[in-house]
């Protein structure tokens, strides 16, 4: 089955009543995140919590992740790899090494824990200079990688020495946005990040909605299928402008059809609309079709779970009256 995960929202582990009502912003995923939002102070409160806070999460009917420290990758692991997550966030991945010393630990909690083998994946984040050179060794150092792209703007930004609120003017990051969208596609990857537009589109960025879907709708285009998300205005756009429109659908049937018809007639390729329709067209439209499905059936799955998850909370507030 194809996987959907356009949106992946991000909430701190050790906030209850974001962890216990992300369901109602209907995110593809969840990241329970143990690392920026989350203080010092309440690193080891979060840790205790996310066990919890895994089942919680994943109510709605999104994938649950985790975000861990950099500087505690064994800790948080061994605080979050439990059943019902999928993936662990590595931010600021840097070296081969930290790869794969993380999926050995992966692969000895998954057995002591009676999770599936390789059923937690790695989503590297790429947050540096030396991140940015080594891209193509990180993201190929383990199979637990399925996805691959996602820069994390203002670390990287201040890292290369440059103002992160020049985003909103010139895409300073084209180089390594670029780069790690090229090692997504060279090893077959899901890209996982967002194309650059003008204005305030940048992660941090969600009081714009006219700049958001603009950005949204921009990265699917540049071929980027999920985007991580800060604040849960950010969810709606990402759903609804990372995955076909219904006239990318309609193109798509129409150019498959074309194609099928020239097939037909022992031609090499059909023509739509003054363009070759070739078996790479006619393939790229059926990926197109399938993946509108994929999403569709994400969306009505989610929307099932949320209409429970509201039917009981009316349920509950009318018994307590």
């Amino acid at each position: 089955m194809t996987t959907v995960r356009r949106s992946i929202l991000f909430t701190p582990a050790n906030v209850h009543r974001f962890v216990a009502g992300v369901w109602k912003h209907r995110p593809d995923m969840v990241v329970l995140d143990l690392e920026d939002s989350v203080a010092p102070d309440e690193k080891q409160t979060a840790r205790a919590l996310v066990q919890e806070a895994i089942h919680l999460a994943g109510r709605g009917g999104a994938e649950v992740a985790v975000r861990m420290n950099s500087d505690a990758v064994a800790e948080d692991c061994i605080a979050a790899i439990w059943p019902g997550l999928c993936a662990v966030v590595l931010p600021k991945a840097e070296y081969t090494e930290e790869i794969t010393a993380l999926d050995k630990l992966l692969t000895r909690l998954e057995s002591e824990r009676d999770l599936p083998s390789g059923s937690v994946e790695i989503m590297p984040m790429i947050e540096t200079a030396i991140g940015v050179g080594n891209a193509y060794t990180i993201a190929s150092a383990s199979g637990r990688i399925t996805s691959f792209g996602v820069l994390g703007e203002a670390d990287l930004t201040a890292n290369l020495g440059a103002s992160f609120d020049a985003l909103q003017f010139h895409d300073v990051l084209a180089y390594p946005r670029g780069e790690v969208g090229l090692v997504a596609r060279a090893l077959g990857l899901t890209v996982n990040g967002r194309a650059w537009t003008p204005g305030k589109a940048t992660i941090a960025d969600y009081g714009d909605p006219e700049a958001l879907e603009l950005s949204m709708r921009a990265s699917w285009l540049a071929g980027c299928r999920s985007t991580f998300c800060i604040h849960p205005r950010q969810v709606a756009a990402a759903n609804t402008y990372l995955r076909p429109s219904e006239s990318d659908v309609a193109e798509a049937v129409e150019a498959l059809r074309v194609y099928t018809e020239a097939n037909g007639l022992r031609q090499a390729y059909g023509v739509h609309n003054g363009y070759i329709v070739d078996a790479r067209v006619a393939h790229a439209a059926q990926e197109v079709i399938d993946y509108a499905a994929a999403c569709d059936a994400k969306d009505a799955e989610i929307a099932r779970r949320v209409e429970e998850l509201e039917g009981r909370e009316t349920s509950n507030t009318a018994e307590e009256e």
